[in-house]
């Protein structure tokens, strides 16, 4: 079966046919005074919240075309407006800015009219997403979650109509597993293929788009005057195919290098993922952060010119949906952002694991229920607060079923689970399995599989029953646990007593109460930082090939 894989970057030869987007024409509004403007547009800056002020991820970027026009720079917003560059997606929900928002951040490997490092293009107009961001905001816009998808991530993929590039017919379903990697959907089918693939993976409603490209992030950096970044202790970052080439200790990076930074990934990781995306994906989360703090701490947009110059390169730089496609959506959306703070940015890695599929030993498959109580956090508008929500246990209907052949072992886990507050609903037997798994169908029974599974002294695998195209959000229902014969048992009730009194209960805003017990590390657990945190925390180690094995 066609896997939808589509050649990559520098470090992985091949590409394929270009594909293009047309600009937008601007309004002729009149133009104030200078000293109008300068007056305005300082006074008008200093009432922005920190992250209405940060430059490029979304906030960054449109809060500076909020700023210009606010004040009345109308001649500078004329010239923004049309300077924004917007392309038809469909299966976007096309709300407006205000109200709880889920926005598609794609970033393309395409450097158009660039050659050598990062830039030699054999057939131009690649279009593969290697960064993949679903940004949640909530329905005040105070508080984010970053979701970071992986590139290589193996995912149902629906039909979908082939660029003109790709070809002039329907590119078939990629059922799952395999499935096909995420990060060929855009070149294939451009941003709508792009944006029904992650719907239909997350069961999440997508509202905006906005794509950038190798050569507008360069272009937003410098205008940023550089990002400082962090290496940890130790030999240092080297890749010599991104060509990066860092001492340990901070650095203020600007255009090449800046790419080089947040797309090395041959220098860094260590185990399994050595060299692979999801060290990549930290070394971008802490480049964030960096931005972020940079433009709270700095003051760097202070004057005109250098507010002109980034908002001009960001609506430049940028392509984004209908929806967005007038400086006036964005000034919307970013003066909706004012009181949205560093520390209430969660950027958070999609869980996932390797060697989980025959011949796809290098790529990645989704890690469940983690993925899906993820997804669900962000459809029901949940808070994170640094790990997976766990549900009440008397909230999680359970059927237990013995799979190992040991006479009345899944009436002895019943009675466990019982003791500790589970309803357990069923009681039988099941084909024989080394392995015990926890089944569940579909976002709404997530929670209740994942709480089941922190309960269990080994924790367990776990499968969504829901096999797509079907709607991934499901019903609330009673997952299964099935016995196999590594089952390692179930916590005893004191010990769950003692952790449920320690951490207390808080009550998510769907109104369902939650038992706030954190799986920080080991299995189960998920990697994330919050925005305020220092660069130098959370980054992988160096990684040396030819040292490391």
């Amino acid at each position: 079966m066609s896997s939808g894989v589509t050649p990559r970057d520098h470090d992985e030869p091949g590409v394929s046919p270009p594909g293009r987007a047309e600009p937008v024409a601007g309004r002729r509004p009149r133009s104030p005074s200078a000293q109008d403007l300068t007056t305005g547009l300082r006074a008008s800056w200093h009432r922005q919240g920190t992250l209405a002020k940060a430059g490029y991820l979304i906030a960054t970027l449109v809060a500076v075309v909020a700023v210009l026009a606010s004040i009345g720079a109308f001649a500078l917003y004329r010239q923004l407006d049309g300077g924004i560059t917007k392309v038809a997606v469909g299966d976007l929900s096309g709300r407006a800015v205000y109200g709880a928002q889920n926005i598609l951040v794609l970033g393309s490997q395409e450097r158009l009219g660039q050659h050598g490092n990062f830039g030699y293009e054999a057939y131009p107009g690649t279009t593969n997403s290697d960064n993949l961001l679903l940004i949640h905001l909530d329905a005040t816009h105070t508080h984010a979650i970053v979701l970071s998808i992986p590139r290589d991530l193996f995912v149902y993929q629906p039909a979908c109509r082939e660029r003109s590039y790709v070809g002039s017919g329907t590119w078939p379903v990629q059922t799952y597993p395999p499935g096909a990697i995420i990060d060929g959907a855009l070149n294939i089918g451009g941003p709508t293929c792009a944006v029904r693939t992650v719907e239909d993976l997350t069961g999440i409603k997508l509202d905006h788009f906005v794509e950038f490209d190798f050569n507008s992030f360069r272009t937003m950096v410098d205008s940023l005057g550089g990002v400082e970044v962090c290496v940890p202790p130790g030999p240092g970052y080297h890749d010599r195919y991104s060509h990066l080439n860092l001492s340990p200790g901070k650095h203020l990076l600007k255009y090449n290098q800046a790419l080089a930074y947040v797309r090395t990934r041959h220098g860094v990781g260590s185990g399994a993922n050595a060299g692979g995306d999801l060290p990549r994906i930290q070394l971008q989360q802490a480049f964030i952060s960096s931005v972020v703090q940079k433009v709270q701490s700095q003051g760097v947009l202070t004057n005109l010119p250098a507010l002109y110059s980034i908002a001009r390169t960001a609506t430049q730089a940028l392509t984004v949906d209908a929806g967005l496609g007038s400086a006036t959506s964005l000034m919307s959306l970013a003066e909706s952002l004012t009181h949205l703070q560093p520390r209430n940015v969660s950027l958070i890695t999609l869980p996932t694991a390797v060697d989980t599929y025959p011949g796809l030993q290098s790529h990645l498959m989704a890690v469940q229920p983690q993925d899906d109580v993820l997804y669900q956090m962000v459809r029901t508008g949940q808070v994170w607060h640094g790990h997976l929500p766990v549900l009440p246990y008397q909230d999680v209907k359970v059927q237990v079923l013995n799979g190992t052949g040991r006479a009345g072992l899944a009436a002895q886990a019943a009675a466990r689970l019982r003791l500790l507050g589970f309803d357990v609903t069923n009681v039988g037997n099941a084909a024989a399995t080394g392995t015990t798994t926890v089944d569940y169908a579909g976002l709404d029974q997530a929670d209740g599989a994942y709480t089941l599974m922190t309960a269990l002294k080994s924790f367990p695998a776990g499968q969504n029953t829901l096999a797509e195209p079907a709607w991934q959000v499901g019903t609330p229902g009673t997952v299964t646990l099935t016995l196999g014969t590594d089952f390692a048992g179930v916590n005893p009730p004191a010990a769950a007593v003692s952790h449920r009194a320690r951490h207390g209960r808080n009550a998510g805003k769907t109104g369902r109460p939650r038992v706030s017990r954190a799986v920080r590390n080991g299995p189960g657990a998920v990697q994330s930082r919050n925005a305020a945190a220092s660069i130098c925390s959370g980054l992988p180690p160096a990684y040396n090939p030819g040292a490391n094995g």
